[in-house]
């Protein structure tokens, strides 16, 4: 398996409209996420129409770009490979990596016959002087490691699945001829990053360590060397917290208490600025909390979701039946973030919605994550906040039961691999 055999249809969708547009295309996300995978199959498709003279790619990774020089050698170094009088197709992988690389993407973005292409796996990319000197010329394009979708897509027949009756409980799975229910208990147990998959295939002693080594390179590059950490046993234990809270509701205060009661004090202010870190390089996505009456933000207690499973089982050693259910919670709020522009968690009276989605049009949806709700109780348990909703807009409870997708009271209980599956 290859990750180059997916097209990831979304992401390079957005790139084919934008193509040539005079905007600069920011590609942001985790490291390891496919986006220079993304970037590589729109230059080979570009290159498929015009000459290859006019495609540059240069990836500020690698020590012969760098080579080049700074950041003004580095732009006359593209600007003279230029072809004049046609238009060229420049891309820029993890161009932060070049100190003053802001002077030269506005420099290139002035010219009228530069395509300009870039990514980035820290949110300082665009909290830099780049957003302040390009403001209004550029476009986000957020990648996400591997949808559901795309995970079956690259390693099942999926004519060929079949259904069973219940969620499987497996630590592992490594055989391509999964049911519907075992490629979920994999996807949802052991990530989505697109070389995590290809080893968990080919060479499952190593998907681990891989995993790990992608958790630590982040922490190292795009954390402890861009902040001062002066504690970096406290930063882990933070980090260990939050990866085991996945879906829990915490805060700065909570963290510093829990640490405090085990002797080890951290206050809240440096909890709260590791964890704008974990953020900022993309490996937390943090998910405030919104009042549905009061149509309003709410300041205490956010959720912290992973951008990508995996990390919790890597480091923390978790088995696949420890906290299943806000692992698949987690798996169904990325799937959220790549179909809609916001996503909150709901609050109504007493009551948690575990998400309020707005998608691009402003439409809202709610949703109920649950494991299994097989059980009376829980079934009602899951079903309460959301009849507590009254506006018209679309409810729903998704759960890895299988049965007939039945309402109750307007509210489409759905499983969760249907769901995911069901790409627009």
């Amino acid at each position: 398996m290859n990750e180059h055999l997916i097209e990831r249809k979304p992401y390079m969708q957005i790139l084919r409209n934008l193509r040539e547009q005079h905007i600069i295309k920011v590609v942001t996300g985790m490291r390891r996420s496919g986006k220079s995978t993304l970037l590589e199959m729109l230059a080979t498709e570009i290159g498929q129409t015009v000459n290859k003279e006019q495609i540059q790619f240069l990836n500020f990774e690698d020590l012969d770009t760098l080579a080049i020089g700074d950041y003004l050698q580095i732009y006359r170094h593209i600007s003279q490979k230029n072809v004049p009088d046609k238009m060229n197709y420049v891309f820029l992988d993890e161009v932060q990596n070049v100190e003053g690389f802001e002077r030269m993407v506005d420099s290139l973005y002035i010219k009228k016959n530069v395509d300009l292409y870039i990514t980035g796996s820290n949110a300082y990319l665009l909290s830099s002087e780049l957003a302040t000197l390009l403001t209004g010329r550029y476009m986000e394009i957020h990648i996400l490691p591997f949808s559901f979708a795309e995970y079956t897509s690259l390693v099942l027949n999926t004519q060929n699945l079949t259904k069973n009756k219940s969620f499987a409980d497996l630590q592992g799975v490594n055989s391509p001829n999964l049911t519907k229910d075992e490629s979920l208990a994999s996807f949802v147990y052991n990530g989505a990053l697109p070389q995590a998959i290809n080893l968990r295939y080919t060479a499952p002693e190593q998907e681990n360590e891989y995993v790990k080594a992608i958790l630590n390179t982040v922490i190292e590059k795009d954390i402890f060397k861009r902040h001062e950490i002066y504690n970096k046993q406290s930063f882990n234990k933070i980090l260990d917290f939050v990866l085991d809270s996945t879906g829990s509701m915490i805060s700065p205060r909570s963290i510093s208490d829990t640490l405090r009661a085990n002797d080890n004090v951290v206050d809240k202010t440096i909890v709260a600025n590791y964890l704008d870190y974990l953020v900022e390089s993309y490996l937390l996505y943090k998910v405030p909390r919104y009042d549905v009456k009061g149509k309003s933000l709410l300041k205490t207690l956010d959720k912290y979701y992973l951008a990508d499973t995996g990390f919790r089982k890597a480091r923390l050693g978790k088995k696949m039946t420890e906290d299943r259910g806000h692992l698949l919670e987690n798996m169904v709020y990325l799937e959220l973030r790549r179909r809609n522009s916001e996503v909150y968690i709901g609050k109504l009276r007493d009551k948690e919605i575990d998400f309020v989605a707005i998608d691009n049009k402003g439409y809202v949806s709610y949703y109920q994550v649950a494991y299994s709700v097989t059980d009376e109780q829980t079934l009602e348990r899951e079903l309460a906040p959301l009849r507590l909703i009254r506006d018209s807009n679309p409810k729903y409870l998704l759960s890895a039961d299988w049965d007939t997708n039945p309402v109750f009271d307007g509210i489409r209980k759905y499983n969760v691999i249907d769901w995911l599956l069901d790409v627009k």
